[in-house]
């Protein structure tokens, strides 16, 4: 399911031009009976949170919706890491540029319109889906992956551009991916199929890899239930082997790097008690 919803992404998203971002190439910027808020006949509901809008699709529940943002909220909670002006700019960044999470219900391969935005101001600042499709560390490893991506693919680029450029082999965003690769820590053979469109490829690449290194930096893989559960990689699973702190620190130095510099001076880990109680 999560590599068909990759793919199905991939014919959603493109590098925006001009002020970058992600955006949706598949179809028009959102249906024309859009609202001012952004809603329209595809995503009929909308919450705000900590600047971050979530449009969600007509069957998803508005407690899961709810919760989806109490999540995000606890990413963004104080503590002795965060740098002040970094998290400002963020969440600026978040809310000027119109940057937005989609959340949709059921099967993705079912569902119509799958390349519909929410209309404007929001249009193409968005990447993929949170589904709600699941319960217990099935739906906590849905919920946390795509808000990693929304947060890492388009805040973090929008915000820091030169570090989190994908497309500069460079960057320190890619050194760290890298070196991951180059260690055999972080297996990317299931995305062989994107190596025609290199900007979708190195996209994508970079994204899983951000989202993998802070899963892990959180000590979050079991929680998610991303453990390997014959145990035959470690602390990880057969894409991504480093599945705790110690790990990345161990292995993945310029990754940890990575992560104190940017991840953990802006967001917070979530309490994981709270993150269960919001999807048992």
């Amino acid at each position: 399911m999560r590599l068909l919803l990759l793919f199905l992404v991939i014919t959603l998203t493109s590098c925006g031009g001009g002020g970058g971002g992600t955006s949706s190439g598949g179809g028009p910027a959102g249906p024309n009976d859009g609202n001012a808020n952004g809603t329209n006949s595809v995503f009929t509901q909308k919450i705000t949170q900590n600047e971050l809008a979530i449009f969600a699709r007509s069957d998803v529940s508005s407690s899961f919706l709810t919760n989806v943002g109490k999540a995000y909220e606890s990413m963004l909670q104080s503590s002795a890491s965060i740098n002040t002006p970094m998290r400002n700019n963020y969440n600026s960044t978040i809310s000027s540029q119109y940057v937005y999470q989609r959340v949709g219900a059921g099967d993705p391969s079912t569902i119509p319109n799958m390349n519909a935005n929410a209309s404007s101001p929001y249009d193409d600042k968005a990447t993929d889906y949170i589904f709600q499709s699941g319960s217990g560390k099935e739906q906590i490893g849905e919920v946390l992956e795509h808000l990693l991506h929304t947060i890492t693919a388009v805040g973090f680029y929008l915000s820091f551009p030169t570090t989190w450029d994908y497309m500069n082999s460079n960057s320190q965003l890619y050194l760290a991916m890298q070196e991951a690769i180059d260690s055999g820590d972080y297996n990317i053979a299931d995305y062989n199929g994107l190596q025609g469109d290199n900007e979708a490829y190195r996209r994508i690449l970079t994204q899983e890899y951000a989202y993998w290194l802070i899963l892990a930096e959180w000590d979050y893989f079991e929680t998610a239930g991303k453990v390997n559960l014959e145990g035959l990689y470690g602390n990880g699973n057969s894409e991504f082997k480093l599945g705790k702190p110690s790990d990345i620190i161990a292995k993945n130095p310029l990754g940890h790097k990575l992560y104190q510099d940017y991840a953990e001076k802006i967001l917070s880990i979530p309490d994981k008690n709270l993150i269960i109680s919001l999807f048992p």
